[in-house]
């Protein structure tokens, strides 16, 4: 009798594709009933819990560097002594000035950070959410796309201050301390922040300006400053002898004051006339000073200017006079302004009278 024997039923045992395959099986079987979405949920909360302390270390180890991290004008001024350009050693307010620059730098990049981190993974992590309890994400996507462009083209003024801060501050345009020309206002910043910048002027006023609305930055205060004297001589006075009592003031005004020797950097320059007027001949005085000493430099040049001219007979222009130059040689004319009342005859700089000038009416 033949009898048929059953053939093996084929083997059901799952096989092994590769560790993809596995990780993607382990997950099908976590979130294939109400308990494993809610292990799965976890897992996914856990991930994001140690993203964020991740970012949040490596956000706080950036903002250490650039708090404690040498100034940022250190390889400028290295390069100014390989030129052989004099440049002073900050002092003791210029460290702290620097110091709550690069600290208030650092605390504004650290939060700007620290904010993207948060929308990043709050994002993530919502979306993530909704897809394992079966909500549709694909159309709340598209209607937040809407919405940020919506509030995008509404709040544009916001979006640009914000943006244009974030390129100051990376860019280290100015800082507190600084004295800036923000085209509007002037005066030294208080105060850098993210969406607006404030400023007290010479007068005391607060300003407030949006980085957005800032178009260009004048820094009076980055490295080093100049003092600029200008002075309006007659133009019979002799243009060397006026040059030399423009320097000598300033070597003056540095034996007198230590303040200002301190201050002062280079050499006093007068390079020659720099215009001629209708009345006055303008020659130009440039010194090289300390960040925020030119103003004291100035005023302290111009007390010993003043004094020089006096002793030495140097005549400034008048406000009033006309040089006129003809066969005879200079002589000066006076104005209408300075001008005895009911006198309508030109005189000459000793007091006679000058003929009228010709009209054009005699043939």
């Amino acid at each position: 009798m033949l009898t048929l024997s059953a053939s093996p039923e084929p083997s059901t045992s799952p096989t092994l594709e590769g560790p993809a395959s596995d990780v993607q099986n382990l997950w099908e079987d976590l979130t294939s009933d109400t308990s494993g979405q809610f292990i799965g949920l976890g897992l996914a909360i856990l991930l994001l819990v140690i993203v964020w302390f991740v970012g949040r270390a490596v956000i706080r180890g950036i903002v250490m560097g650039i708090e404690k991290g040498t100034p940022l004008d250190g390889r400028a001024r290295r390069a100014m002594r390989k030129a052989k350009i004099k440049v002073a050693e900050p002092d003791t307010m210029e460290l702290r000035l620097e110091g709550e620059r690069r600290r208030q730098r650092a605390n504004t990049i650290g939060r700007v950070l620290n904010s993207t981190l948060a929308v990043v993974l709050v994002t993530i992590g919502v979306t993530t959410v909704l897809s394992m309890v079966g909500v549709p994400v694909g159309p709340l996507m598209a209607s937040a796309g809407v919405v940020g462009v919506a509030l995008g083209f509404g709040a544009q003024s916001l979006v640009k201050d914000v943006l244009s801060g974030v390129f100051m501050l990376l860019e280290d345009q100015y800082g507190v301390g600084d004295v800036v020309n923000l085209g509007e206002a002037t005066g030294s910043v208080e105060e850098v922040g993210l969406r607006c910048t404030r400023l007290r002027s010479l007068d005391g006023t607060v300003w407030y300006v949006p980085n957005g609305e800032i178009t260009r930055v004048g820094n009076m205060t980055r490295m080093w400053s100049r003092a600029l004297v200008e002075v309006r001589f007659a133009y019979d006075t002799d243009i060397e002898a006026a040059r030399e009592a423009m320097i000598d003031a300033v070597k003056a005004a540095q034996a007198g004051h230590d303040k200002v020797a301190s201050a002062i950097l280079g050499e006093p320059e007068v390079a020659g006339i720099e215009s001629l007027e209708y009345n006055a001949v303008m020659l130009r005085l440039l010194v090289q000073t300390n960040p925020s000493t030119q103003w004291d430099v100035q005023r302290e040049v111009r007390h010993e200017m003043r004094r020089i001219f006096a002793e030495r007979g140097i005549e400034l222009a008048v406000p009033g006079e006309a040089m006129v130059v003809d066969s005879q040689g200079p002589k000066r004319l006076l104005h209408d302004s300075a001008r005895p009342a009911g006198d309508e005859q030109p005189v000459d700089q000793d007091g006679s009278r000058l003929p009228p000038p010709n009209d054009g009416d005699d043939e």
